[in-house]
């Protein structure tokens, strides 16, 4: 006996889409915000905005939404970036030099002046990328999809944490080789975490999973250098475990406004991974190991409790399969790490 089956009729491209987008449009903590409804003159107009044939314009494949009406607010990251990376110059210009030996090597070839205006470069940084994030959510507002107004501000997040690498490092290192290292790091930390912010908001539902990519990879770059520059001058563990925890927590609070979760969580979750972080320096202090293997430690575990962590507020549930995956790296890391400092 047949019995009969139904067929549904398959949503219209314009549903569809609405359909994809509502969940996070209901989440007033989200990253990512449905455009706001839009009045069409006509037919032709509709099927621009479907087809995104005039208005999308695409950066590394992904859309973006009015691209054009918004170059102002996207130049205003690289104009700060271009500062910051100015600033970073001048800092090596000023830390230059043999040095005399002396431990940590941070302070071999700097002085008052030069942490004077490290402590300078650092606020405006942060400040800056806050308010090119904030001129450019206006814009997004103003030409259609909008973002969160009462959320944690992030921004600042990993520019600050790149300048800040860029600047113990060349701090360390004093030599030539910083006259391009350092601004490098800083523009491309500022640059890279302002641009992966851009697609990750204001990327098509298709391509957010590349938008979450590339801004995941630009984080843990600049976690990698920042745990490396506080490792390679030994500090005590009294200064080197806060350090590690600072910058593990401003990472990960980062990492989780992806999640729409509520800022009170965020930050709960912030400290709780700084902390771990923190022990671990401790642990890595005793650790005989040299360069730039303990900030491959501090990533390896960085890279676990980060991604674990947004798993958990997403899904609330983490999946066995997430903690073997997780774990199976960052042991793997640490293995392959360890065996190095016994085998070379």
């Amino acid at each position: 006996m047949l019995t009969r089956v139904e067929r549904k009729t398959p949503l219209p491209l314009g549903r569809d889409r609405d359909e994809r987008m509502n969940r996070d449009n209901t989440n007033p903590f989200s990253s990512r915000r449905r455009p706001a409804d839009l009045e069409y003159e006509d037919d032709q107009d509709y099927d621009d905005y479907i087809n995104g044939s005039d208005d999308e314009h695409k950066v590394f494949g992904l859309g973006i939404l009015q691209a054009d009406d918004r170059q102002p607010a996207y130049g205003q990251g690289v104009v700060i970036s271009l500062l910051s990376a100015a600033a970073l110059l001048l800092l090596a210009i000023i830390a230059i030099g043999e040095g005399d030996r002396s431990d940590p090597p941070i302070f071999q070839q700097t002085d008052t002046l030069y942490w004077i205006i490290a402590a300078v470069v650092l606020l405006l940084t942060a400040g800056g990328a806050q308010y090119a994030e904030r001129t450019a959510s206006a814009a997004a507002y103003a030409v259609g999809p909008g973002r969160p107004q009462g959320g944690l501000a992030t921004a600042w997040a990993v520019p600050f944490i790149s300048v800040f690498a860029a600047i113990v490092l060349t701090a360390t290192y004093h030599n030539r080789w910083m006259l391009l290292f350092g601004p490098l790091i800083a523009f491309l930390g500022t640059a890279g975490a302002l641009l992966s912010r851009d697609l990750l908001d204001e990327a098509d539902e298709e391509s957010s999973r590349i938008a979450s990519t590339i801004h995941t990879l630009v984080v843990h770059a600049v976690a990698f250098l920042a745990f490396s520059a506080i490792y390679l001058n030994k500090f005590d563990t009294w200064v080197a475990a806060p350090l590690v925890g600072l910058v593990g927590g401003v990472l990960i609070l980062e990492t989780l406004e992806r999640a729409g979760i509520a800022p009170p969580l965020r930050i709960f979750y912030a400290v709780l991974g700084g902390w771990v972080l923190a022990q671990v320096m401790i642990a890595l202090n005793w650790w005989p190991t040299w360069g730039w293997t303990g900030g491959a430690v501090l990533l390896a575990v960085f890279y676990a409790i980060a991604g674990l962590m947004l798993i958990r507020v997403q899904r609330e549930h983490v999946r066995k399969r997430d903690l073997m995956e997780y774990g199976a790296v960052a042991g793997t890391a640490l293995l392959v790490l360890a065996l190095r400092d016994v085998f070379l």
